[in-house]
């Protein structure tokens, strides 16, 4: 019995293992994708026509992340190149009292709408270049924007919650109003970590409380009236409507102008084009409306939108997109073989076998199988497709009602969401295309930057370390991308254990 359960565990532990050691996204998946393939084809055989059956259910979902990753990025360096990022920035300082307020708008509502309307990380993709335009450094721009993943249960109009339901009969609507109960804490955890990453920190205390109390009221009754696919984008907005009035009492004014206007035309084409062509699908079942319900057709028309903006201006379009591929290439490469490698635990019955093992320890270990799923499928879609049916066998062994079960298992899955080796190699990548053009990361970390601020650009102590560094550019944007990447996910898995860990403590006060 505990052979096959550690063997079953090899995949994890290896890439655990290469992350430590500094082998960087890339290197760690294929690793591990590897060993996951090779044990389950050797040690855990299936029926070769069941392995081919999901295999062509899962590949579908394994081109779209890639290509949403693709989009997503490509979209990053042509907004960045039109200037449109920055000016979405400017207005966001506008609206808000300052680059606290600023950063409260971000990761309390930026991230999670955008996160909420496209799922897959697309929300990071948005809101870590203007949390680097608002003048924070690399490592804690990528923590944060990651953080803003606190509504991801609702991502993507909550895929995941219908797996869930579906696997395990559970109704939808129950479902997403137990999951917004816990989630009460991720948001907790990300109120926290914001009031002490910003400058003014009684400021980033208030607003954002007035954010958490907002989104979570929002979460529990939009899903109670509206039901949960829709639950995440309205409850985000509700967000961004009451932090910016909340600014306008403060005395934050902002003009909507024409270059603003174009600026979000990308945005614009993306949310609306997905919400209207989900709403027809809804009404219109049909392979194409099926098709333009998926993200990565609105991000290629976002994209298309920005290039006809930029060959206005002249040479250089070609250059940019090419910039945005090679920017992409590790990213993908990562994020596709850690998908792979989750689906591969599951059809393999690997992490049935972890899940069962660790039942015997009781219900609080959910929460923990709902963040390792949610770090390894890069989803909580494939979490929940590796674990869903192990959460209910966790519920029934422990005598536990199943939809709390489950529910807390979503909720611990949020913030890990953003707490994978891919998700972190995304984040970095972002902060870095929203520097100057000029700037890039080196291959080597400078020794002039491990004396200064890693974490933040425009600190007045800093003055050793930014002789050397060019105007605009934080300090940590010096050190290696894998030293970054590695910060970046060790600090997000903590936090998201430590988020784990609140959620577990009150599924089991509380059933």
């Amino acid at each position: 019995m505990i052979a096959p359960v550690l063997l079953s565990a090899v995949p994890l532990l290896a890439v655990i293992a290469l992350l430590a050691l500094g082998r960087g996204a890339v290197t760690s998946s294929l690793v591990g994708l590897g060993l996951a393939v090779v044990l389950g084809l050797t040690v855990f055989p299936v029926d070769a026509g069941t392995l081919t059956v999901q295999g062509l259910d899962f590949l579908p979902v394994v081109v779209e992340v890639t290509l949403i990753l693709l989009t997503g990025v490509v979209l990053a360096r042509l907004l960045g190149s039109l200037g449109a990022m920055a000016r979405i920035s400017d207005w966001v300082l506008a609206a808000s009292p300052g680059s606290t307020a600023g950063a409260v708008l971000v990761v309390f509502g930026i991230v999670p709408f955008a996160e909420s309307v496209t799922g897959f990380g697309i929300g990071i993709t948005v809101g870590i270049p203007i949390l680097v335009h608002l003048g924070f450094g690399i490592r804690k721009a990528s923590v944060l924007g990651l953080l803003g993943m606190v509504a991801a249960p609702w991502g993507g109009l909550a895929p995941g919650a219908k797996v869930a339901s579906g696997l395990l009969g559970i109704p939808l609507t129950e479902l997403g109003v137990a999951t917004a109960h816990y989630n009460v804490l991720p948001v907790c955890v990300v109120a926290a970590v914001l009031t002490f990453a910003v400058r003014d920190r009684l400021t980033g205390l208030l607003y954002s409380l007035i954010a958490g109390v907002v989104l979570s009221i929002g979460l529990w009754g939009f899903n109670s009236l509206i039901g949960t696919p829709l639950a995440g984008v309205l409850a985000t907005l509700l967000v961004v409507a009451v932090l910016l009035l909340v600014f306008r009492i403060g005395g934050a004014r902002a003009t909507f102008d024409r270059e603003l206007a174009l600026a979000l035309v990308p945005y614009g084409v993306l949310t609306v084009g997905l919400l209207v062509c989900s709403a027809l699908a809804a009404l219109w079942p049909h392979p194409i409306t099926t098709l333009l319900t998926s993200p990565p057709v609105w991000l290629a028309a976002g994209c298309l939108a920005a290039v006809v903006r930029l060959l206005s201006r002249g040479p250089g379009t070609g250059a940019t997109l090419r910039e945005g591929v090679r920017a992409w290439v590790p990213v993908g490469v990562a994020t596709a073989s850690f998908m792979v490698m989750g689906w591969s635990l599951s059809v393999f019955e690997m992490s049935t076998r972890i899940g069962e093992a660790l039942s015997a320890f009781g219900v609080w270990t959910v929460p923990a199988l709902g963040m390792v799923g949610s770090i390894l499928a890069g989803s909580i879609t494939g979490s929940l497709s590796m674990f869903a049916t192990t959460f209910g066998s966790i519920a029934s062994i422990t005598d536990t009602p199943v939809l709390e079960v489950v529910a807390a298992g979503m909720a611990s899955s949020g913030l890990a969401n953003g707490a994978s080796p891919a998700r972190a190699a995304l984040a970095v990548t972002m902060a870095f295309s929203a520097l100057p053009r000029t700037a890039t990361a080196p291959e080597a970390a400078d020794a002039s930057a491990s004396s200064g601020d890693p974490d933040e650009s425009g600190d007045p102590d800093d003055t050793a370390a930014s002789e050397s560094i060019p105007a605009g550019v934080p300090a940590d944007a010096l050190l290696t991308r894998e030293s970054l990447e590695r910060s970046v996910l060790l600090w997000t898995v903590v936090l998201s254990a430590i988020s784990a860990a609140a959620v577990a403590i009150a599924l089991t006060l509380t059933v």
